[in-house]
């Protein structure tokens, strides 16, 4: 019995360990199909990623060493090996850029997703010697060769970004043109964007500064500032560098290695200083095809632009066209405004002087206009009537510039027709060093010389219709500074002074009526008085003396009565004639009134009068007038006594003139 329940019970066991066994196997199996499976996958995700133009790579999980990456990822970060990658990038803090593109940033995205899952995020990577690169990635966890590890999928934007970079540049370049920010802020902008759609590039913008035939440099600021201040003022000429080459020909000018063009011998070491090696000048056009600039792009390695590059720096160019173009509209229109305002106020100076004033304001004018114009002389030469000649009124010259030759009141001979017919069509006449000077103006050899880049605009200056004179300026420059704002300021300056002279002589006319007599030409009897004023009011302060002399013609009514009033206005103007000159400088003669006349004798006694007046009687009565008998006066005399008024000095003279007249006329009496 027992033998039976023990052989029953080894059956069981026997026929459960059969059964165990083959479950065994059978997961054995199982498992051995999985692995292969799994290594199946993973070997076709390999495949799948090795093909793939999106850079991935795997991590390890607990480590982060590269565990896969495929050539694109290779290729994005400058690596050529999974062992490469991890030592030399993802451990070499270094190697990435400043946040939030650093390492650090890169590995707090790891342990995000390690404990979140998938993450997402841009990445600006910069591998040694190239450019730049722009990643859209994402980050997850997945199993790899049965552990988990990080999955990175980084797809290539960098086209989409530099666009990006460029656009957001353009429109702050336009921005900036739009709001009057200044040239140079616009000029950074293009150059950055230009610099984006050329990696590897260093550019700058010059502007053509026309006046001084000079490229200034404006825009960029990538270069070293030695370079940049060597070449700021770079001259427009064949042989200056690319830049000052490329305004020359007007055409674009391509240095591949600036060591071996000629082109670069006296700015090479400054170039290799400041690691240039390659310059490429595209001349700046404007609208009407005038020179605004260059457009320079630099490398550090020899280098020649290809197609993609010359049109990439299509729009930058057009833009820098533009943006130069209004800045000079708007100098320009500025340079307008002031020119009105500087017209304006030298004619409110010019037409409100007084007559003493005159000269001083033409010369004011003058230096006004020459600082204006930065020229090197401005000078105004009048030309007279009568006799035919022309002489230099006014000059200013700059400082260190010589006044002109010989032109301290010199006057030249000119045929004043010769003249108006050289400018019977025009206002303005400008030469040049490589003019001759026309035979009209043949008295300009003696005063001046018209030197290399010099060059003297003459600018007709009318009073009424007769020609008076000339205006002009001289200027050393470059190129040509007449614009034709320049020309119109100019001539307009010069209707101001012929307007400004016409006014100084109707001033100094009606002031000569004002205080002379017109028959006689002498001071008349208000002007007398104020003289009369000055002189008792100067003896009274400094303690000195003076005389005074009147007489009148003797029987001068008989004269009119018998001759004629015509008669009689003659003998006045001849007597007149006599007292001018019989009198000093220093002395004073008027017409009193009617047939009377005075003088005042400054500084002189009565004994030393006295003899002066009885000159004047001999002369008179011993010269021959139209009239057919002699013409005598008498005179009375008179000096200045302390605390004498001028009415009081005249009475006693009056009462000289009554004695001589008592005593038989034709005498000098004098009184105290």
């Amino acid at each position: 019995m027992i033998t039976a329940v023990l052989a029953s019970a080894l059956v069981l066991v026997f026929l459960k360990y059969r059964h165990l066994r083959a479950e065994w196997q059978g997961l054995g199996r199982e498992v051995s199909t999985a692995s292969r499976s799994l290594r199946n996958a993973d070997r076709d995700l390999r495949t799948l990623f090795d093909q793939s133009s999106i850079a991935v790579f795997l991590l390890d999980h607990n480590d982060r060493t590269v565990l896969y990456a495929n050539e694109t990822a290779l290729a994005a970060f400058g690596v050529r090996s999974e062992e490469q990658f991890s030592a030399e990038v993802l451990q070499k803090p270094d190697a990435w850029a400043d946040a939030p593109h650093s390492l650090l940033n890169f590995e707090e995205y790891i342990a995000r997703t390690a404990r979140s899952g998938l993450q997402t995020f841009e990445l600006r990577y910069v591998p040694s010697g190239r450019p730049p690169i722009w990643l859209d990635c994402s980050l997850s966890v997945i199993s790899y060769r049965g552990e988990q590890a990080v999955m990175f999928t980084g797809v290539n934007i960098t086209v989409r970004k530099f666009k990006e970079a460029a656009d957001r540049f353009r429109h702050q370049a336009m921005s900036s043109m739009a709001g009057d920010r200044g040239l140079h802020t616009t000029l950074d902008h293009l150059v950055n964007m230009a610099e984006i759609h050329l990696p590897g590039s260093r550019c700058g913008i010059m502007v053509h500064d026309v006046e001084a035939g000079k490229l200034r440099w404006v825009g960029g600021h990538s270069l070293p500032n030695a370079f940049m201040e060597h070449m700021d003022g770079l001259p427009v000429a064949f042989g200056a560098a690319s830049s000052g080459t490329a305004v020359f020909i007007r055409g674009r000018v391509v240095s591949r290695d600036i060591r071996s063009d000629d082109r670069w011998d006296r700015y090479r070491e400054e170039g290799e200083s400041a690691d240039v090696r390659a310059c490429w000048s595209e001349p700046v056009l404007g609208s009407g095809g005038e020179l605004l600039g260059t457009f320079d792009v630099y490398h550090s390695q020899p280098w020649t632009p290809g197609d993609d590059d010359i049109d990439a720096l299509t729009g930058p160019i057009a833009i820098a066209s533009l943006a130069i173009e209004r800045h000079q509209a708007k100098g320009q229109l500025e340079q307008m405004v002031l020119s009105e305002q500087m017209v304006r106020r030298i004619s409110t100076d010019l037409l409100t002087l007084n007559a003493e004033e005159a000269d001083e304001g033409i010369a004011r004018t003058c230096r006004g206009l020459g600082e204006f114009y930065r020229a090197d002389r401005v000078f105004l030469c009048q030309l007279e009537e009568v006799s035919s000649q022309v002489f230099v009124s006014h000059e200013w010259q700059a400082p260190g510039v010589a006044p002109l030759r010989d032109s301290n009141g010199r006057k030249y001979p000119v045929r004043e027709n010769s003249v108006a017919t050289l400018f019977a069509d025009k206002a303005s006449f400008i030469l040049t060093a490589d003019d001759a000077i026309p035979p009209a103006l043949d008295f300009l050899h003696e005063l001046l010389s018209v030197e290399s880049k010099q060059s003297l605009l003459l600018a007709v200056v009318y009073q009424g219709e007769r020609m008076c004179g000339l205006l002009a300026i001289q200027i050393t420059a470059a190129v040509n500074p007449w614009t034709p704002q320049r020309i119109h300021t100019s001539e307009l300056m010069a209707n101001l002074f012929g307007s400004a002279l016409t006014r100084n002589e109707l001033l100094h006319s009606l002031t000569y009526q004002a205080v002379h007599d017109q028959l006689t030409g002498l001071y008349n009897r208000h002007k007398l008085e104020s003289f009369m004023d000055q002189e008792v009011a100067r003896c009274t302060r400094y303690g000195s003396s003076f005389s005074l002399v009147i007489f009148d013609l003797d029987h001068f009514k008989s004269i009119n009565d018998r001759f004629g009033h015509n008669e009689g206005d003659a003998v006045l103007a001849g007597v007149s004639r006599l007292l001018k000159e019989g009198v000093r400088e220093s002395e004073i003669a008027g017409r009193w009134g009617g047939e009377e006349f005075l003088i005042i004798l400054p500084e002189t006694t009565l004994d030393s009068a006295v003899p002066v007046a009885d000159r004047l009687r001999g002369a008179i009565e011993a010269h021959r007038f139209s009239i057919p008998e002699r013409v005598t006066i008498s005179v009375g005399v008179a000096a200045f006594r302390l605390g004498d008024s001028p009415h009081e000095i005249i009475q006693r003279a009056d009462a000289a003139l009554y004695s001589a007249k008592e005593s038989g006329r034709n005498c000098v009496k004098s009184t105290f």
